[in-house]
C-alpha cells in the first residue's frame, strides 16, 4: 500500500491544512486589524481602498470556516478510497463554493491595491490603466460568479458518479485553470504598474529602494499563486483528485493571507513613523480638499458653504485645522502675522511638486 494511505496518514495531513489555515489567517487579519487602527485613528482618513480592504478579510473568514467545515464534515483531502458517495458529492458543492470565494477575495485584494494607486495617481495615463484594470477584474469576477455555479447543466451532473444524469457540462479544468493563469497575469501587471512612478519620485536613492521594497512585497503573493498553479495542474491529471485537491487549498490560502500581508504593509509606516504620519495626513487632506473643492466648482456655488479644510501649516508638530466660509465671491485675504503666512509664496512651499506629492500619500 502507498505510505501516504496509510493509518493516520490523511488525518496527519488535513492537521498540517488546519495549522497553515489558521496561521495565515490569523496573519491576514491582524494585518487588516493594525490598518484600520492606523487610518481610521492615527491617520484618520481611511479611503475606499481600506474598506475595500475590510470586505476581503470578511471573505477570508469565509474561506477559512469553508475549509474547516470540510475538513471536519466531509474528509476534506482524504483518499477518495476513503470517502463514501456523499463525502465525495458534499466534497463537490463545497469545492466550488470555495472557488467563489477564493476568486471573489483575490478580486478585492487587487482592487484595493488599485484604488490605492489612484491616491498616488499624478498622470491621466496611470490613473487610466488602474481604472481599466479594476474593471476588467470586476468583469472576470462576474464571469467566474456566473460560470461556476452553471458549469454544468443541470448542476447535479457535476457529482454525478453513475452517469444516470443527463445534460451537459463545460470543460471545468480548463476553465479553473484559464482564471488561476489569469490573477497571475494581474499580479504581474498589478506590481508593473507604478514602477515608472516610482523611478520619477525625487527622493533619495535609500529611500527609492525601500519604497520598492514595499511595494515589491507582492511578488510573494505572485510565487505562492505559481505555485498554487503547479499543484491544479497535478490536480488535472491526477487519479485521486480528492486527495490532491487539498495542496491547491492550502496554497489558496497562503496566496489569499500573504497578499492581504504585502498589500497592506504600505499603509503601516504612520504606525511606526510620527513623521511620516505627519505627511500622510497632510497629503490626504490635501488630496481629499482638491476632490471637494472641485466638485462644488463644478456644480455652482448659488449659496454660502461652509467647509472645514486642512491647511498645512503646523506648529509645534500638529496640523492646524482651519474652518473658512466660502460666499459667492472670494474670503478676503487674511492679514500677514508672524505666525502664519497664506500669501501664494508660502503655499507653494506647503506641497511637494509633481512627482513628490505621490510619495508623500504613501
Amino acid at each position: 500500500m502507498d505510505p501516504k494511505y496509510t493509518e493516520g496518514a490523511e488525518e496527519a495531513r488535513q492537521h498540517v491544512m488546519i495549522a497553515v489555515a489558521v496561521v495565515m489567517t490569523l496573519i491576514g487579519l491582524s494585518c487588516v486589524g493594525l490598518r484600520v487602527y492606523t487610518r481610521a485613528y492615527i491617520v484618520r482618513n481611511i479611503g475606499i481602498e481600506d474598506w475595500t480592504m475590510i470586505a476581503a478579510a470578511g471573505f477570508t473568514m469565509v474561506f477559512f470556516f469553508e475549509l474547516m467545515a470540510a475538513a471536519s464534515e466531509f474528509k476534506f483531502g482524504f483518499s477518495g478510497m476513503s470517502m463514501s458517495p456523499s463525502d465525495m458529492e458534499n466534497n463537490i458543492k463545497m469545492t466550488m463554493a470555495i472557488i467563489v470565494i477564493y476568486k471573489l477575495t483575490m478580486t478585492l485584494i487587487k482592487l484595493s491595491i488599485l484604488i490605492m494607486y489612484l491616491r498616488l495617481a499624478v498622470e491621466k495615463l496611470f490613473a487610466r490603466l488602474c481604472i481599466g484594470t479594476m474593471v476588467l477584474l470586476i468583469v472576470w469576477q462576474f464571469i467566474v460568479i456566473v460560470v461556476v455555479p452553471s458549469q454544468c447543466i443541470p448542476l447535479r451532473k457535476a457529482w454525478d458518479f453513475t452517469g444516470m444524469v443527463k445534460g451537459r457540462c463545460i470543460n471545468a479544468n480548463t476553465f479553473f485553470l484559464t482564471t488561476s493563469a489569469f490573477h497571475i497575469v494581474m499580479d504581474v501587471w498589478i506590481l508593473a504598474l507604478p514602477v515608472k512612478l516610482f523611478l520619477s519620485i525625487r527622493r533619495p536613492f535609500r529611500e527609492k529602494i525601500a519604497l520598492f521594497f514595499v511595494f515589491g512585497l507582492g511578488i510573494f503573493s505572485t510565487i505562492a499563486s505559481i505555485t498554487r498553479f503547479q499543484f491544479l495542474r497535478l490536480f488535472i491529471v491526477s487519479k485521486d483528485p480528492f486527495y490532491d485537491a487539498m495542496p491547491i487549498n492550502l496554497w489558496s490560502m497562503v496566496e489569499v493571507n500573504v497578499g492581504i500581508l504585502c498589500a497592506s504593509v504600505s499603509t503601516l509606516r504612520p504606525l511606526f513613523s510620527k513623521a511620516q504620519r505627519l505627511r500622510t495626513k497632510q497629503a490626504l487632506s490635501k488630496s481629499d480638499g482638491e476632490k471637494l473643492i472641485k466638485k462644488h466648482k463644478k456644480g455652482g456655488l448659488s449659496q454660502g458653504l461652509f467647509i472645514t479644510l486642512t491647511m498645512a501649516s503646523m506648529r509645534g508638530g500638529t496640523v492646524k485645522d482651519e474652518e473658512f466660509e466660502m460666499e459667492n465671491t472670494p474670503p478676503p485675504v487674511p492679514p500677514k502675522d508672524e505666525k502664519y503666512d497664506f500669501s501664494p509664496v508660502s503655499s507653494k512651499k506647503l506641497w511637494l511638486p509633481y512627482p513628490d506629492a505621490a510619495y508623500k500619500k504613501i
